[in-house]
């Protein structure tokens, strides 16, 4: 009876196992496609034109915005200068790359700055539920960046999400 039992067990587990795995292969064929960059609305114009670059904030909520924090990781890095300016209408973030930046080519002429991609970290729980005849899963997991450059020092970059520790992430299949 113990070893129909530690069997049984162990084939259970097995089969998570492979249940996790397909939860990362579908995830990841979701989160990994698009990279996370700081882009600009026509990327070509600073190869046509060249810096600085004066960009328009916005509006800013309070909280974590992603593109701060590269612009954050560029200046911390040396890469770039940035500095505000302040007008009655707007307020304009102005971009200058540093002489060591201009030493790295971190500028892609399509998609701007890019630091990596989001890849699974850990399948951390899922829950299945049937709607409409149809099975959906909601899982929870970790991710990190991936493919990051290897011009990229991760400690000034460490205020975005997933480069230093994984991020929580959540998702139906």
């Amino acid at each position: 009876m113990k070893k129909i039992l530690l069997v049984a067990g162990v084939a259970m587990a097995l089969a998570g196992c492979g249940e996790k795995g397909d939860f990362e292969k579908a995830i990841n064929a979701k989160i990994s496609k698009s990279k996370v960059c700081y882009a600009l609305q026509d990327n070509d114009r600073v190869f046509n034109k060249g810096f600085p670059v004066r960009v328009n904030r916005g509006y800013r909520s309070a909280g974590y915005n992603e593109n701060d924090e590269i612009l954050k990781g560029l200046s911390e890095q040396g890469l770039f200068d940035v500095s505000q300016e302040s007008n009655s209408f707007s307020n304009v973030d102005v971009l200058e790359v540093t002489d060591k930046g201009q030493e790295v080519e971190f500028w892609d002429r399509k998609d701007g700055v890019c630091i990596g991609h989001r890849a699974v970290a850990e399948i951390k729980e899922w829950t299945e539920a049937d709607a409409s005849g149809m099975k959906i899963v909601r899982v929870s997991y970790t991710w990190r960046l991936a493919g990051v450059p290897s011009w990229v020092d991760k400690s000034a970059f460490a205020g975005v999400r997933g480069m230093t520790e994984p991020a929580e992430g959540l998702i139906l299949l």
